[in-house]
């Protein structure tokens, strides 16, 4: 043992200094090997504990600005961890820690210090520093509200596609975020591709809130981030429009030409309930008394019936011309024998009503017609049990004409007989 310690003991100074000297190659061989470097990263800041305010009613009034803060981070470290880290950013976290408002109150700006760590690799990384090292937060009142939901369509639809009216799972959506954000949103969009809807009906769209300007308003959430937008694909038809002229013009007067226009009204609607409609049957004018023509602007979507849609863009109301003229025509009462049906369907009985027509023209061939001499067709076809208005298209000599006239054509199936007969 003491010869141990002898051996151990001798030239003790030239035993350190060989351990110093191998110490410190060491170390150069590492630093030449895995030098250390620092390097600059940028990543966007994290808000938490946002609830601390929001469980008192209150929010970030710029927190979509806080989101898109980017802070640049200094990291030391050898340059093989820091290779690693550029592969992984998201090692690296910067965040603002909301808890430290407790108390704050509506119309306070506070700075909040940033916090950034990189959550892997332990003591192998150092922050040499970041920049931003504090951010201010605006408080405001968190508000809610209640919108309407509308329907926008990006694209255009292939032609011969018409959609009907859709139908939303949310009606209506509930906005909320910063007073100051949510007074600006002037309205509620779900925007559909129109790609979409080439290979289904329900589409699945995302809410976005716009301004009056149709600027998108950032920072505030809706309670659901999307709906489902379920059209109808349809058919489009063009039916005639028709009006009643009732009443009878002051004496001395008669109607005239009555104008619509337009003519036809472009509709859209299932083939089923498409096939039924003959006509758009507008109501009526009343013209008693009157010395004057009269003219009358009527929306034609009051007057459709359900399951059927204006075709869109197409006109949306019509005008009604009616001409009240001196009266220098003949009224006859028209004989229902004299008219012929068209478009009679087997089953089906038509009864005819009555019917009043001026006619007006050159007077040679007005003094010698008679109410026996008026012949016309009515057109029946696709008529339903009922009672409908159909025009009469007269048969007249040349130099005659008459304003439009329509009649009641009744429409009855056959009776079934009792099975004994």
């Amino acid at each position: 043992m003491k010869r141990f310690q002898e051996l151990l003991m001798k030239d003790i100074g030239w035993k350190l200094l060989s351990i110093a000297i191998a110490a410190i190659m060491w170390f150069m061989v590492i630093n030449i090997t895995q030098p250390v470097d620092t390097r600059s990263y940028s990543r966007p800041v994290q808000l938490e504990n946002l609830e601390t305010l929001t469980s008192r009613g209150l929010t970030v009034g710029n927190a979509e600005e806080l989101k898109n803060t980017k802070i640049t981070v200094k990291v030391k470290a050898q340059r093989t961890a820091l290779d690693r880290l550029s592969q992984n950013p998201d090692w690296i976290t910067a965040s603002v820690d909301f808890s430290e408002l407790a108390y704050a109150v509506n119309g306070d700006t506070v700075a909040l210090p940033v916090n950034v760590s990189v959550v892997q690799g332990g003591t192998t990384y150092a922050i040499s520093s970041k920049s931003p090292t504090v951010v201010e937060a605006k408080v405001e009142t968190l508000i809610t509200r209640e919108m309407p939901v509308k329907v926008e369509i990006d694209g255009e639809l292939e032609n011969g596609i018409y959609l009907s009216k859709p139908t939303l799972s949310n009606e209506t959506v509930i906005v909320s975020g910063p007073v100051s954000l949510v007074d600006r949103v002037a309205s509620v969009k779900a925007t559909i591709n129109a790609e979409d809807l080439q290979t289904s009906s329900d589409v699945r769209a995302k809410l976005s809130c716009y301004d009056a300007k149709g600027t998108l308003v950032k920072g505030i959430s809706t309670n659901v981030p999307e709906i489902t937008v379920s059209y109808a694909l349809h058919d489009v038809k063009q039916v005639p429009i028709q009006i009643d002229i009732i009443g009878t013009p002051a004496n001395g007067y008669q109607v005239g030409e009555t104008t619509c226009t337009p003519k036809y009204a472009e509709v859209t609607g299932s083939p089923k309930d498409l096939e039924k409609l003959l006509y758009l049957q507008l109501g009526s004018i009343d013209v008693s008394g009157r010395t004057s023509s009269v003219t009358r602007v009527l929306s034609l979507a009051d007057y459709l019936p359900e399951g059927i849609f204006l075709k869109e863009g197409s006109a949306n109301s019509v005008q009604i011309a009616v001409v009240i003229e001196a009266q220098h025509g003949k009224q006859f009462t028209l004989d229902a024998s004299n008219l012929s049906l068209m478009g009679e369907e087997d089953g089906k009985t038509y009864t005819l009503g009555t019917a009043n027509v001026t006619i007006s023209g050159d007077s040679s061939p007005l003094n010698a017609l008679q109410a026996s001499d008026l012949q016309g067709t009515v057109h029946v076809g696709g008529l339903t049990e009922g009672t409908h208005r159909a025009l009469i298209h007269l048969d007249l000599p040349n130099g005659l004409s008459a304003s439009p006239v329509y009649i009641d054509v009744t429409v009855t199936g056959e009776a079934e007989l009792p099975e004994n007969e």
